[in-house]
């Protein structure tokens, strides 16, 4: 699927279209009265993104946010994705963010499927995300979906227990048949050292994970020099 992209000439300008246009999708919710449901990205790259949004005047009781993937490690370990969201875009006053914990079992398999239970009640069959913002590896990975890794070929699940294959802590993720289903997909990415994995997503080289999804609508934001 071709893919929009936005280039930016620094992280300001980055951040400033994003917030811009998120603002915009949420506000076209909410026009319809449905709840938003938006996927969020985990590392380092979209943090300074959350910590401005917690500075919004968002409708937060219509928004439930969930993560598009993450380590089998406790919320509290600094490689959590889910203890990032909670630092940056939790910050805001109050007890206001509706986040979607993979943590509902001790058990990392027992967790993804209660994922995948979670996103068919809330979201559909298959599940159709508002927004899903993903990052970009140097493989060419996106969420948890690594090359070579088994959730490439998974077509029935919309959340899994994944193995890295370089080791580490397992990951649980989002899959293809749920990202193909989003309403529209926001690719993350900054720095000269993506450039040429930015060119083989942009080329459509389904060698590569990211290049692989199927949602309709796709853009990339993008910052070469960030």
């Amino acid at each position: 699927m071709a893919v929009t992209v936005f280039s930016f000439p620094d992280s300001d300008a980055w951040l400033h279209r994003l917030t811009a246009d998120f603002q915009d999708r949420v506000d076209e919710s909410r026009k319809s009265g449905r709840t938003f449901h938006v996927a969020l990205s985990g590392g380092s790259t979209p943090a300074p993104l959350y910590r401005r949004w917690a500075t919004l005047d968002l409708p937060w009781e219509a928004i439930d946010w969930w993560i598009g993937d993450e380590r089998w490690v406790p919320v509290t370990d600094p490689q959590s994705n889910e203890g990032m969201i909670r630092r940056t875009l939790g910050a805001g006053p109050g007890d206001r963010l509706r986040l979607r914990s993979w943590h509902a079992s001790e058990d990392p398999e027992e967790a993804a499927r209660l994922y995948d239970k979670a996103l068919r009640e809330a979201l559909g069959d298959p599940p159709a995300f508002d927004l899903v913002l993903l990052g970009l590896g140097e493989d060419g990975h996106t969420a948890s979906l690594f090359p070579g890794s088994a959730a490439l070929e998974e077509r029935r699940a919309y959340a899994v227990a994944n193995p890295h294959p370089g080791g580490g802590p397992l990951r649980l993720t989002l899959t293809y048949p749920c990202l193909d289903a989003a309403r529209s997909v926001w690719f993350l990415v900054t720095g000269g050292a993506k450039a040429k994995v930015v060119e083989r997503l942009l080329a459509s080289d389904s060698s590569i994970p990211a290049a692989r999804i199927r949602a309709a609508s796709q853009r990339l934001y993008w910052v070469p020099n960030g």
